[in-house]
């Protein structure tokens, strides 16, 4: 493994470690470039309900990200969170009223089938896994606007232990609560590959001319 890559997976066990702290310091943020603006819009869901995941991975490049799900038949957009990479997922979920009154209960969704396979899949790719980040949100007439999450850290294929999500958001680039939030998507940003492999800013093999140079 090259230095660079151990850098990348020092730093993502160093985030997934550090939300044993009580606030992350400012010196351990990921410095923000152009595309990490923060957008201030308000929530325009279509249907009143919109459902995001992102799964962050300890890679550093998204075309290498995506060509590595490839492999197990995953095919989906992948944007940079630098130093990181995540695969961005819109869900369709209708919680069962079951689901809705446990949820209620215990202020926890279940990790939504799609989410948890890409999950699964991209933490067999480092020793330090994945990390899963789901929200859930909800607007309309007559309905409080309201917005629930829930970050689910992966190892070797299996669900670890939950992740305080809000801490977690507060340790990554504004771009994630964007995507997030359905403000953004990953066609915002440039270095993102669509899910047919198409990358933006660069032409395809951007990783292969970067790895040389």
């Amino acid at each position: 493994m090259s230095a660079h890559n151990d850098d990348i997976d020092a730093e993502f066990q160093s985030l997934v470690a550090s939300l044993g702290e009580t606030v992350p310091s400012a010196s351990s943020l990921p410095a923000r470039d152009l595309d990490d603006t923060p957008v201030d819009e308000s929530l325009h869901l279509e249907g009143g309900r919109l459902s995001v995941a992102l799964v962050l991975a300890p890679i550093a490049y998204p075309e290498a990200l995506h060509s590595l799900l490839a492999l197990s038949g995953i095919r989906e957009s992948i944007v940079r969170l630098k130093p990181w990479t995540a695969v961005w997922l819109r869900v369709e979920t209708t919680p069962t009223d079951e689901e809705e009154l446990d949820a209620l209960l215990t202020g926890q969704r279940p990790m939504p089938d799609a989410v948890d396979r890409v999950a699964r899949a991209v933490s067999r790719l480092s020793k330090y896994g994945s990390v899963a980040l789901m929200s859930w949100l909800m607007e309309g007439d007559g309905v409080e606007p309201g917005v629930s999450g829930r970050a689910q850290r992966y190892v070797g294929g299996e669900p670890e232990e939950a992740i305080p999500a809000g801490l977690l958001l507060g340790a990554m680039p504004a771009a994630t609560e964007d995507l997030l939030l359905g403000r953004t998507t990953p066609c915002d940003y440039s270095d993102s590959v669509s899910a047919d492999g198409t990358r933006r800013g660069g032409g395809p093999f951007g990783w292969f001319r970067r790895k040389s140079s």
